[in-house]
């Protein structure tokens, strides 16, 4: 009886863990980006995925820039307004929707960072992605992603797997080595 209590109690704790192993952190920057003299970063307004349930919604979102906000923060950047932040970060993919960022005229460039559009939808359920932007020229500078096929994304794993991304740009005043890390 006790193993089946523990073999209950193991597959509980496995449902709610989400991925049943870290995954990779992938990431790329456009190395003749000039960004060295970046100081301070807004985050685009997060969408959540219409899976998400309404009440859930607002927790995620707020968990998904938090781990954004608070890893940039650690890093030595300062958080300002979209219209005067020198980087911008876009945050999609697995319960985060999709925001076209076209519409504040940035320009996505995945393809050069390493995953091309086509396979972005794809896998777009399967993915975390964070995309940084020089905001003086629209232009894509940075990605950073992972792969994960877990079935449910909680708020704490969703600003974790943010926060893991996030963990690779490169820090402020540091030599900004943009390529894959």
């Amino acid at each position: 009886m006790k193993s089946i209590d523990n073999l209950i109690i193991a597959a509980a704790l496995m449902a709610f863990a989400g991925c049943a192993s870290t995954p990779t952190v992938h990431s790329k920057g456009d190395t003749a980006a000039q960004v060295n003299s970046s100081q301070s970063f807004a985050l685009l307004p997060v969408a959540v995925d219409s899976s998400v349930s309404p009440a859930a919604a607002p927790t995620v979102a707020q968990a998904a820039q938090n781990g954004a906000r608070d890893t940039l923060r650690a890093l030595g950047y300062t958080e300002t307004s979209r219209e005067s932040a020198d980087l911008v970060f876009y945050l999609h993919g697995k319960c985060l929707a999709p925001v076209e960022v076209a519409k504040w005229n940035y320009v996505p460039e995945t393809s050069k960072l390493g995953l091309k559009p086509n396979r972005m939808t794809a896998y777009a359920n399967h993915m975390v992605v964070v995309e940084g932007y020089d905001n003086h020229s629209k232009q894509q500078v940075w990605m950073g992603w992972i792969n994960c096929n877990c079935h449910v994304m909680e708020p704490e794993q969703i600003q974790h797997e943010i926060q893991r991304i996030v963990a690779t740009f490169p820090p402020r005043n540091q030599s900004m080595n943009l390529s894959a890390r």
